[in-house]
């Protein structure tokens, strides 16, 4: 959303950090942390863990139905 990029990098650049080729790298690792956060929040209450289904290519294109048109 380039509204929330926009606001972040008005905050970054309040906070002092103007060197703009590092936005990338800390919203990044920002989000990595995020996501670690949840996973050991979801470990601690004994939540199970979590895969997503695996699906060929083929496989989405029969869920989807034939193209109309």
């Amino acid at each position: 959303c380039p509204a929330k990029a926009f606001m972040s990098s008005l905050c970054v650049q309040y906070y002092g950090m103007t060197e703009m080729n590092y936005y990338t790298v800390l919203f990044g690792v920002s989000r990595a942390l995020g996501v670690l956060a949840q996973l050991v929040w979801s470990r601690a209450l004994g939540f199970p863990l979590e895969r997503p289904k695996s699906m060929s290519t083929d496989g989405l294109m029969a869920l989807v139905g034939p193209k109309s048109g």
